[in-house]
């Protein structure tokens, strides 16, 4: 936790409902640590940095006091959280290298997508390197063997699609991803394409843009807070580095239940295996398509997208086996049936079972039934999130955001802009 922060904010409950109120800290019976806080209208601030091991609370006391001058005080304890907190978000700028710290062995880095005016639905990246040159494994920059060597240690922030459908603004969409502390961190956006695309030759590695000053601006915004703004370079005609913008900084609140795994290539899963009993979902999808497509989701045995569909431990089905779409399609939640009209909104609300990964697919203009019926003649296409599952492994699902996803319901990719379909997830336990 940096200077500065907020720790909270007052509210005064009273029978006049228009009166109004002003806080101040009061130094009587005691209270000395009023002196670690400001308050800034009706917000609680810290002077400087907690540390658990020093301090483990704070006591202050509070006044509250209408226009008319009546007030009421009130003690309050501060408690202190014993956390692994990542302080630090450093930023080399001759080598576009940044270094994130925290006070324990993990640090969390949460990405916010703030701008985008491109044409590309671009995907931005983070990889570990060895030093402040960006060197990997001995490989520098430039080297032959540097992307392939980014691209094994590689996480993905997040996609940003072009035309988003009515109701659905990406703007403000966040990613978190943990690292440990001390990591080293390079960026590079993958133009049009993902980091799962290049890895199976569908889009070629010239279409990684690696951090340098024709390619990306990073703007310092304090409280280790910084921006970092692309320019593609083919998105649109003007060089204003606005194609993908996103603010980085250091945090200490936990990654979104489910989302866990979805920094790791192919990882567009939810992720419950930590959770016991039942997690109240809420789906919001959105559409921009000529197609009724149809998305859910359904229960996997590892995060390789394997599939046990008689639930007896052992896997059945791997992406790319014959059977595979059947076997998934079997292996759905029930009830979970994601359908919109173009250009609709619809909010559909569901238990999941703990302890469970789940991985999503797109029938494509069509409905299970189809495929269920033993007619092969009707069966429409499915896609999956992974992409090895896929007609020339092509990508028909894009990470958006932490639980955010965009699919593609045309073959071999289609026109990628992954607008097709947008499902946005909350998860909450019971």
């Amino acid at each position: 936790m940096v200077a500065g922060t907020v720790i909270g904010n007052f509210s005064t409950i009273d029978s006049n409902e228009n009166d109004t109120f002003t806080y101040t800290l009061v130094s009587e019976n005691g209270f000395t640590d009023n002196d670690a806080f400001t308050i800034d209208g009706n917000s609680l601030k810290i002077k400087n940095s907690p540390d658990f091991e020093t301090k483990p609370s704070y006591n202050i006391r509070i006044r509250t006091t209408d226009k008319g001058g009546l007030f009421f005080e009130k003690p309050l304890t501060i408690q202190v959280n014993n956390l692994d907190i990542p302080t630090n978000l450093t930023y080399s700028g001759g080598s576009n290298i940044f270094t994130i710290e925290g006070e324990g062995s993990n640090a969390k880095l949460q990405f916010t997508l703030t701008g985008r005016n491109s044409n590309f639905v671009n995907e931005l990246g983070v990889f570990k390197v060895d030093d402040e040159k960006g060197t990997i494994n001995s490989i520098t920059p430039g080297s032959a063997g540097y992307v392939e060597a980014a691209l094994e240690r590689a996480k993905v922030v997040f996609s940003a699609i072009s035309n988003p459908p009515l109701g659905f603004n990406q703007i403000n969409t966040t990613s978190s991803i943990e690292f440990n502390s001390g990591d080293k961190l390079g960026f590079f956006l993958v133009r049009n394409g993902t980091i799962d695309a290049v890895r199976s030759g569908a889009t070629p590695t010239s279409e990684i843009l690696f951090s340098r000053s024709e390619t990306q601006k990073v703007e310092v915004l304090g409280n280790g807070q910084f921006s970092l703004a692309w320019e593609d370079g083919k998105g649109n005609s003007v060089v204003d580095f606005n194609d993908l913008v996103v603010k980085a900084v250091a945090t200490n609140q936990p990654i979104p239940l489910g989302a866990s795994y979805q920094a790791t290539p192919e990882g567009e899963l939810i992720d419950l295996r930590d959770v016991n009993g039942q997690v109240k979902a809420t789906f919001t999808v959105n559409r921009e398509a000529a197609f009724n497509n149809y998305v859910t989701f359904y229960r996997v045995a590892d995060v390789n997208g394997s599939v046990d569909f008689d639930n007896n431990g052992t896997v059945d089905l791997r992406p790319g086996d014959t059977g595979y779409a059947l076997a998934a399609i079997q292996s759905r939640v029930a009830g979970l049936d994601l359908t919109v009209s173009n250009q609709g909104a619809a909010t559909f609300t569901i238990d999941l079972n703990g302890g469970l990964l789940y991985a999503p697919l797109i029938i494509s203009n069509g409905k299970p039934e189809e495929l269920l019926d033993n007619n092969p003649n009707n069966d429409p296409d499915v896609y999956f999130g992974s992409s090895i599952a896929n007609p020339g492994r092509f990508d028909h699902t894009r990470l958006l955001g932490n639980n955010a996803w965009g699919f593609e319901d045309l073959p071999l990719g289609g026109d990628r802009d992954y607008n097709d379909v947008i499902v946005q997830a909350n998860f909450s336990r019971i």
